[in-house]
Formats: C-alpha cells, structure tokens, sequence
C-alpha cells in the first residue's frame, strides 16, 4: 500500500526493542522475535520494500542472536551513547533560543546542568523542563543556579518515581534485594565476587538472578564477573531509596562514562 500511494518503501521502527524476546527457557513459550525477524525476511525475499529498524539496550544484540543466528548478517549495528558536552549544550540550550518566549540562560548554570545531566536526553529534557516551569512559577526569565539549587530537589522527585522507581517495581523481591545490595558495592563496575560478599545468598542463585536482571534491562554485562548500570545515576538512586543519601541540593561528582546503550 505504501508503494501503491507512491513511496519508495517502508521502514518499521521499533523503540525499546530489548524487550521483544523469544522465551527459550520454556519448551511451550512464545518466540515473538523469532516470528518477527522471520516474516521480515519473508517480505523482503519476496522483493518488497520493507526495512526494519531496532532500537533498545545492549541486550538487543544478545537477543537477536539467540533469536536468529543469521541475524548479524540482517543488521547493521550502530552504537548510540550519551551526548557529548558540546551536544549536551546545544541540546540545552538551543530549544531556548528557539522559543517565542525571552529567556535567558546564565553559562554557569548550563555548565552544571550539562555535567550534572551526564549526556543522558532524557535527563537534559527532564532539567530543561524543570528549570522552565520553576522559572515560570517564579515570575523570571532568567535560569539561573539559584533557580537550579532550588529545583533540584523536585527534579530528583520526578526521576525517582517517574524513571527509576518504575524500573524496580518490575523486578521480583529476589531481583530486587540483589539490586539494592549492589549499591553498597564499590562502583563502577560491579563486581560479582563483591556482591557475593555483600548479599546472603549463595553464588550461584546471585548468578541467576544477575541474569535475569540483565534480561529486565536494569544492569549491563561488560565482561565476565562484572556489570554497570544501564541508567545513568542509578547507584545514586538506590542509595536514596535505602536512605544511605539524600537527593541532592548540590551536583554530585561526576561517574565514570556509563556503558553505552541503545536508547
């Protein structure tokens, strides 16, 4: 039909792809990937015009594989991390100067936003937003950091219950206990013989349960025996969550380089 009205083709874009995955642990599950990569690849013998694109966490790549295991021949991968800071402040601050609305945007305050954001999107339209509707209720044009030292508290509210908080209510007790005890081990990255000191049980129910962490999203193997976080800043959360932190009044030290995902 596409063509039909003139196009030269389609392209299905799928967000969040890491979570269509086959269930190989169960004889009788479902294989949804499976069944997907399959049918694109019968439009396209049949020479219909048909692209497919996938966006999600590092753990697409695993699971495509799994899924199929001509896939690497299907896909070009494209690695998508964090904004760079000269992006991250174009990102800031362009939308301003794009607006009908004056503002204006002190350079003190992007620089702590840009380092404070660590070139996560979301986080940058999270502040940005913040930082708009607190000017606003404030009667100013002017984002300043008073006017960030006086947000931060609520934009910390909003990333917890809007952004981390959804992230473990998905997980079991068991995932999520092993979840919060990662966060009184040194980071980054986590380390598998640090957590098996930190947690009661025994490695091999921790092993399973980091995998099926891994398979939710929430952490990132790198190598064998250690993790990262797939969030930026979720340490800092499960610390608050604990009570061992506060949300912050000031901008915390910058992390290492989180690992790259596919957002």
């Amino acid at each position: 039909m596409a063509v039909q009205k003139g196009h030269s083709g389609f392209v299905l874009l799928l967000d969040e792809a890491q979570v269509v995955r086959d269930e190989h642990n169960r004889r009788a599950g479902e294989h949804p990937l499976s069944l997907l990569i399959s049918s694109v690849v019968a439009l396209q013998k049949a020479e219909l015009p048909l692209g497919l694109v996938l966006c999600g966490l590092p753990t697409l790549t695993g699971n495509l594989l799994r899924a199929r295991s001509y896939t690497e021949r299907m896909f070009r991968g494209e690695e998508i991390g964090s904004l760079q800071p000269n992006e991250a402040r174009e990102a800031f601050v362009k939308p301003a100067d794009e607006t009908d609305s004056p503002v204006e945007i002190d350079s003190d305050l992007v620089e702590i936003a840009v380092e404070e954001v660590e070139g996560y999107p979301y986080f940058i339209q999270l502040w940005g937003a913040e930082l708009w509707d607190a000017a606003d209720a404030a009667g100013t044009i002017r984002l300043n950091r008073p006017l960030l030292d006086a947000a931060r508290p609520g934009i910390y509210q909003r990333l917890d219950l809007d952004f981390y908080d959804p992230r473990l209510a998905t997980l079991t007790p068991a995932e999520q206990d092993v979840l919060v005890a990662t966060a009184d081990c040194d980071y980054p990255p986590l380390v598998v013989g640090d957590l098996n000191a930190a947690i009661s049980k025994t490695p091999a129910n921790i092993n399973v349960l980091l995998g099926r962490l891994v398979e939710s999203g929430v952490l990132y193997r790198i190598r064998k025996g250690q993790y990262e976080y797939t969030a930026p800043k979720f340490r800092d959360f499960l610390l608050r969550r604990t009570g061992k932190t506060q949300i912050p009044n000031e901008p915390p030290p910058p992390e290492a380089d989180a690992p790259p995902s596919l957002f």
